[in-house]
């Protein structure tokens, strides 16, 4: 027993004389630097357009998505070009059909009707082009961003729908952060090795002790109380997680590493935003029910 513990506690201290090293190591890699500046470049936008509020918040996230199914469809899809140009520009008249629905506050029959009824029209056309994928996990990946990008927009046109937004926006980039930072100076034991060599069990959990944190903290931004933001943290943190994993999957079974280039340090825009879109449908019900 007694060398059990001395055991222990030789290996504790190898890792707190150890810690300051693999930090400064950690400032000197080139990746972490380019995630840095990305990052500080995103977060401007982002405060940019959150001053400016709706419209001009949820029309940029219209773009956006054009800007994001092109770059998926372009790796997720066999055929022509001609072929993924079609089916997106068909996606973004619809989308912009609803954003323009939510705006102006008119539904085609009733409460929500614009919500499924266009939700159902791009995911039958979503199913009439699944033969131009390269496998099922395309096709639902594919079905679970159209889903996204309708709770996001039902999201952000909601009364104080930023603040929910920028809430969702500040966990997630927490667990990502401190997963990351966490994963690289005290990370040993990999999660999914086979699917992402970066991901570790330390890295996830102090991830997740930080999102909860953090959660706690700003939980007036959007009137939650403690139990409200205890759930919500381990809940977004947790999804934030497995949407990353999945994306890590989606490219490992087609053979990349990056969506991408366009975001320095981050690769894709996949790359950078795979941590939402398992989260937002959820949020959105949460939200709505």
């Amino acid at each position: 027993m007694s060398y059990y513990i001395r055991s222990k506690s030789k290996k504790l201290w190898s890792v707190t004389i150890n810690l300051p090293l693999k930090f400064k190591n950690l400032v000197n890699i080139q990746e972490l630097r380019l995630r840095i500046l990305s990052g500080i470049f995103l977060i401007i936008i982002f405060f940019g357009l959150y001053t400016l509020g709706n419209p001009f918040f949820s029309l940029f996230f219209f773009f956006f998505f054009f800007t994001f199914f092109f770059e998926f469809f372009f790796l997720s899809c066999d055929r022509f070009k001609k072929n993924k140009i079609f089916k997106i520009l068909i996606f973004q008249l619809l989308f912009l059909f609803f954003f323009i629905s939510k705006l102006y506050e008119f539904d085609i029959i009733e409460k929500y009707s614009n919500f499924l009824v266009l939700l159902t029209i791009c995911l039958s056309i979503n199913m009439f082009f699944f033969k131009y994928h390269i496998n099922l996990l395309a096709f639902f990946i594919s079905n679970l961003f159209i889903l996204s990008f309708f709770s996001l927009i039902n999201i952000l046109l909601l009364p104080d729908g930023l603040n929910y937004f920028f809430y969702l926006v500040i966990l997630v980039s927490t667990m990502d952060i401190f997963a990351y930072l966490g994963g690289k100076t005290l990370g040993n034991r990999k999660i999914a090795p086979k699917i992402s060599k970066g991901k570790t069990i330390e890295g996830t959990l102090i991830g997740l002790g930080f999102t909860i944190i953090m959660s706690l903290l700003i939980k007036h931004l959007i009137n939650f109380n403690f139990v409200q933001a205890l759930i919500a943290g381990i809940l977004i943190s947790f999804f934030a997680f497995w949407g990353d994993l999945l994306e890590s999957y989606f490219k490992r079974n087609i053979g990349i590493k990056d969506s991408g280039k366009l975001i320095p340090g981050h690769g894709g825009l996949l790359d950078r935003f795979d941590g939402y879109f398992l989260i937002l449908p959820l949020y959105n019900i949460y939200l709505l029910f």
